[in-house]
């Protein structure tokens, strides 16, 4: 295993070490998220729009919502106590957040409350289906061996495996990716399969973010690995590696650009739909946990030791913008009141827009 990858499925195992214990009683990610007396000092991975509503998520099966511009806050009912690591939203009203030991959740009322839609051990019952179904239709070929090899190897080692970044294609469309190229698809908002089968990657690199620009969808993850989906999502395949390092981040710009981010510092470019790729300008050393596209076309991105860079040349360059959150900002977004949301191991930090601007 990759040490970044690693040291991920670590952070999502200590911060789901309450719910693991729960689950060992109540069975599998059934344990209701704890309750919290401050929403907005919890420990948050996430954060997302639900229309003008904030939304975020993170240890111990939190989500905490705000609808004015993250100055307060109210923990969501969600069923489960798994870390919650993505969440994303079709619209105001339905989204879907997802996390350790492949728990999949749904709301279709912004965000206020939540309802379980899978479990890791429902996810691996979809890929052995998928796998069987797969070599019966391409009976004795390397393809097909391959898949139930996989398969066999998921179920094998257990429900265990964490969803890193949910992807919203419609109010009852979306795909959910994680670890090892685990991924599951909706197109009716409750029934899930697998589709592991249509992400083009034969080594099963974790996929920890994705995003869509126009009629394409881009994946990254572990050693650096990015793909697109030409056809909304049905098939997936690579493309050139900006580099051998894990991407945390994709970001599509206002200019159509892609912007991919990670570990050490490192951000890269492309302005060809990532035939190709360049270094960008940053001084930033620590890994590059989270990033987001203001409505100026700005850019931030934020780093583990605290670090906050903006770039106002479409990602060619970033300059450090100096403010002390105090934590490690794990992610960041923008209120409709244009200030800029940073959440991570202390909650929520709030800064004004005039500091972006």
């Amino acid at each position: 295993m990759f040490p970044a990858l690693q040291r991920v499925l670590l952070l999502a195992l200590l911060l789901g070490l309450h719910s693991a214990m729960a689950s060992s009683l109540l069975g599998p990610a059934t344990y209701p998220a704890t309750k919290v007396r401050f929403p907005a000092q919890a420990l948050l991975i996430s954060v997302t729009h639900a229309g003008a509503r904030l939304v975020a998520s993170g240890g111990r099966g939190v989500i905490i919502y705000s609808d004015d511009a993250g100055q307060n806050w109210q923990q969501a009912q969600v069923p489960t106590s798994e870390t919650i690591s993505a969440i994303g939203f079709a619209d105001a009203r339905h989204g879907w957040a997802a996390g350790a030991q492949g728990v999949v959740l749904y709301t279709q009322d912004g965000g206020a409350t939540w309802q379980l839609q899978l479990t890791g051990d429902q996810v691996l019952k979809l890929m052995a289906t998928s796998a069987s179904a797969f070599a019966a239709a391409n009976p004795g070929t390397d393809a097909a061996q391959h898949a139930l090899r996989r398969s066999g190897i998921f179920t094998d080692a257990g429900a265990n495996k964490p969803f890193l970044s949910s992807l919203p294609l419609g109010p009852q469309s979306a795909i959910i990716f994680g670890a090892y190229r685990m991924s599951v698809m909706t197109t009716d908002g409750s029934n899930w399969v697998d589709w592991s089968l249509h992400v083009g990657d034969p080594v099963s690199h974790g996929i920890f973010d994705a995003t869509r620009e126009g009629h394409e969808i881009y994946l990254t993850g572990e050693s650096g690995v990015v793909l697109r989906s030409d056809d909304n999502g049905q098939n997936f395949t690579m493309l050139t590696s900006p580099d051998p390092s894990t991407m945390f981040g994709i970001l599509a710009t206002q200019k159509s650009s892609l912007l991919t981010f990670g570990v050490a510092g490192e951000v890269f470019r492309s302005t060809d739909q990532g035939k190709s790729w360049t270094q960008a300008n940053i001084t930033a050393n620590a890994d590059l946990t989270g990033g987001t596209i203001l409505k100026s076309g700005n850019i931030l991105v934020v780093s583990e030791d605290g670090g906050v860079f903006e770039s106002k040349d479409d990602g060619l360059s970033f300059q450090n913008v100096p403010v002390n959150e105090g934590m490690a900002p794990y992610a960041v977004t923008e209120a409709t009141n244009g200030d800029v949301i940073f959440v991570g191991s202390g909650g929520v930090r709030v800064e004004p827009a005039a500091m972006f601007n």
